[in-house]
Formats: C-alpha cells, sequence, structure tokens
C-alpha cells in the first residue's frame, strides 16, 4: 500500500468517524429495534461518457448506515475504457485507439446535508492491462502494460426517495488526484439507486 493510499483511506475513516458524531442521535429505541440487516444499503451507479474518451461504468456498492444521514460502504467496479486516436503513425498516417477492460474497487462515506442534498467523498483503486505504442528506431512498436491508478473524489448530490430507506441519486463528482492514464475527465458524473430495508 502506497503513502498515498493509505492517506486517503485515513482521511475517509476520519470522516466517517468526525461525521458520526456531528449528527443528531437517533434515539435509543429506534437504534435496538434496528438490526445489522436493517442498516445495510445495496445498490450502485452506471455511467457513460462519449466522445474522445468512452467510458461505459458499472459500479456496484453494499454498504452501512451509521446514522440517518451518515452512510459509508464499498464498492466494486467495471469499466469499458476507449481513448479514440491514441496513438498517432507518423509513418503510415495511422491512429490506434486505447481499449481497456478495468477492474477496481473503492471505499465511500456519504454525508446527507438536508433532506435530499448529500456530500459525498471516495477512494478508489483501479487496475488495468493496456497497449503501449512507441518507435524502436522507424519501426512501430507495441508493449503491453499494467495501469494501477488511485482517484480521491469530492463531491455531492441530489437524492429522490423511493421509499423511507431506498432513493435514486445523481451526483457530480470532482477527481482530486487526476493520472494521464485516468479513465475519467472532470467533472465526473454518476447516477444510481440505493436499495435499504
Amino acid at each position: 500500500m502506497t503513502k498515498n493510499t493509505f492517506l486517503w483511506i485515513t482521511v475517509l475513516i476520519l470522516i466517517s468517524v468526525f461525521g458520526q458524531k456531528t449528527v443528531s442521535a437517533q434515539s435509543k429505541n429506534q437504534r435496538e429495534k434496528e438490526s445489522f440487516a436493517d442498516k445495510l444499503v445495496y445498490g450502485g451507479s452506471f455511467g457513460l461518457q462519449f466522445g474522445s474518451l468512452t467510458l461505459v461504468d458499472v459500479s456496484p456498492v453494499i454498504g452501512y448506515r451509521i446514522t440517518e444521514k451518515l452512510e459509508a460502504g464499498l464498492g466494486f467496479t467495471y469499466k469499458y475504457y476507449k481513448y479514440k486516436d491514441y496513438f498517432y503513425d507518423v509513418n503510415t498516417g495511422m491512429r490506434y485507439d486505447l481499449k481497456s477492460n478495468i477492474l477496481g474497487g473503492s471505499v465511500y462515506s456519504r454525508y446527507h446535508i438536508l433532506e435530499n442534498v448529500f456530500a459525498h467523498v471516495e477512494f478508489e483503486q483501479l487496475s488495468y492491462r493496456y497497449t503501449d505504442y512507441f518507435y524502436a528506431g522507424s519501426t512501430l512498436g507495441t508493449e503491453k502494460l499494467t495501469a494501477s491508478i488511485s482517484s480521491f473524489f469530492v463531491g455531492g448530490g441530489y437524492r429522490q426517495r423511493i421509499s423511507q430507506n431506498s432513493y435514486f441519486y445523481i451526483m457530480g463528482l470532482w477527481n482530486l488526484t487526476e493520472d494521464a492514464l485516468s479513465p475519467y475527465n472532470n467533472p465526473v458524473l454518476r447516477m444510481g439507486v440505493i436499495l435499504g430495508r
């Protein structure tokens, strides 16, 4: 684990703990009635981005309602990524795309500031293989490489309740750790559903 990864995970944990202490507490009777399973939430997001960068994102999550306003959880990610005209071969005039299937995971914390407005922080780690293009003299060469990309997102969103513990959401995030090989362009827009019991 790199120092940056450790730092971002520590920040997420501190935000969760701090947020838990700052939200108003539920009554003891209500907390005692809810079991661990009652506080679990499931769902995720589906994202699409088109243009010179194409991204199809399927990201299921499982979370836990720490309080009525604060939830934290884990996410899993699959992305199809295509960067159009990634490399231009000056000898032949051919253009090559960068394509990959990306896998990864994340930890997140979400604090509901108002009934339908929330703040969101998330650390994500992705890994994927791709083909790199280079010149060996005047000949085009290729090499299979593996990239490991860390992203730290901050932002917020709006939710619309479906039921007492379930909601549809849309949010905008900003990736604070942009990388040349990152599959994201800022801002990152997501929509999804959280389902609870």
